[in-house]
């Protein structure tokens, strides 16, 4: 567990790292005008890769795919940190959204393996989440501090060099799943066309109204979805567990995890362009007022691991969650009226705190729901829904910009916020946690 600590550290680290950093990037290498595609091609990268690595954890050792995702991260770091231009920025996201695939896809699954019991699990898996929610707040001020005085390219290195105690921490895991290779097979097909739904339906909406091939990625994503489904239900061992996806209450989390990964893209990844473009800050100073959110995602997983135990309806937690998320949005979307950073702060503080209730009991209650043969699918599932929510949000960011400028196109980014915000409440309330069958 020590070392998936380590591995959910550099996960969110890396995550937010990128928000302060590639802009100034985007910006010297001359095409600012595409920061949106910096975290969608990341985020695209990131959603098909999760639920590969998810079935493929099922099938081969955790261990040493999350040991491959490191290895993928490190070169993508350097390979950002040495870019010469922007195609080479947009490749070396590439990488780096695999790598981050792969690190959720097989990372949050490990605690199912090692603690069969839900309770003890659950205990475990709170720790997880305030590492995650810790290295997402150093992310931004790390970054802005570093770019601020040694320069864009030396803050992107950061994370190679973090990466390589991790490996050595890795190294001692013990393999916790024997070889079940000749078993089980691994569904190549269906990979393949959930992909192509993913990669089809974002890059549709990303190209709306800019390219004639904008049609032409909805038909190859609407036609794989549908061959997906027929082939999912005719597949011996599918990639997607249909018997998942058949239980309403995973459906419903499933969404609420589609709606707040589409928030949290914006906040952490647009944030530092919405301070410094709406608001004249620096780098720096936006850094800094984003810290009660960066501050508020752990305080929130803490809060929730102490109260979860003693509450009858650990439901109320998620819809607390969702109450405070809508109040930081409603707070933020004023941020093109000259709100004071005080008054920042108290947005960021709300939404974070929000959001570290929601995000660690999604992954909790879909546990909860999920008998024991499908802990793992259903889990992975999580972790899919927040890469593609991550993507579609940032997808609609991109295309708002492309389409309205970059001042009009960062408030609608604040608007996006609010109306997801806004839906996951109602949505919470759906939510039942009886014991699965």
């Amino acid at each position: 567990m020590a070392g998936i600590y380590a591995v959910l550290f550099l996960l969110g680290l890396e995550t937010t790292l990128g928000g302060s950093v590639l802009p100034q990037a985007a910006a010297q290498l001359e095409g600012l005008e595409h920061i949106g595609w910096l975290s969608t091609i990341q985020m695209l990268a990131a959603a098909c890769a999760t639920p590969v690595t998810a079935r493929l954890g099922d099938i081969w050792r955790r261990k040493w795919l999350v040991f491959i995702s490191i290895i993928l991260l490190c070169t993508a770091g350097c390979l950002a940190a040495a870019a010469s231009s922007m195609g080479v920025l947009l490749a070396s996201r590439v990488v780096n959204g695999v790598a981050l695939g792969m690190m959720a896809g097989s990372a949050f699954a490990v605690p199912v393996d090692v603690f069969p019991d839900p309770a003890q699990r659950i205990r475990w898996q709170s720790i997880s989440g305030v590492m995650f929610a810790i290295s997402s707040s150093l992310g931004p001020v790390l970054g802005a501090v570093l770019s601020e005085f040694f320069g864009w390219r030396m803050a992107l290195l950061v994370l190679p060099g973090a990466c390589l105690p991790v490996l050595l921490a890795l190294a001692t895991m013990p393999d916790l799943q024997a070889r079940s290779l000749t078993r089980q097979r691994f569904d190549v097909y269906g990979a393949l066309l959930m992909s192509l739904f993913i990669v089809g339906s974002l890059l549709g909406l990303q190209s709306l109204g800019h390219s004639h091939a904008a049609w032409l990625y909805w038909l190859v994503g609407a036609l794989a979805l549908l061959l997906l489904w027929r082939q999912q239900q005719g597949v011996q061992q599918p990639i997607l567990a249909l018997e998942v996806l058949h239980n309403t209450q995973v459906r419903v989390i499933s969404l609420t995890t589609v709606l707040s990964g589409a928030i949290l893209a914006v906040l952490m990844f647009y944030s530092p362009l919405l301070l410094t473009t709406l608001n004249d800050m620096s780098f720096r100073e936006a850094g800094l007022v984003m810290m009660p959110m960066l501050i508020g995602m752990p305080l929130g997983s803490l809060l929730n691991s102490f109260l979860f135990p003693k509450l009858a309806q650990p439901k109320r937690l998620f819809c607390l969650g969702s109450a405070l998320l809508i109040g930081g949005t409603l707070w933020l979307v004023m941020l093109p009226q000259g709100l004071s950073s005080g008054a920042i702060m108290v947005g960021y503080g709300l939404s974070g705190v929000g959001l570290g209730f929601i995000n660690q009991n999604q992954t909790l209650f879909v546990q909860m729901v999920t008998p024991r043969q499908f802990v793992g699918a259903a889990t992975g599932l999580v972790s899919t829904a927040r890469s593609y929510g991550s993507a579609l949000g940032s997808a609609v960011v991109g295309l708002a910009i492309l389409s309205m400028g970059l001042q009009d196109g960062l408030v609608i980014a604040l608007l996006l916020t609010v109306v997801c915000a806004l839906l996951v409440f109602p949505i919470s309330l759906r939510i039942q946690l009886n014991d699965p069958a």
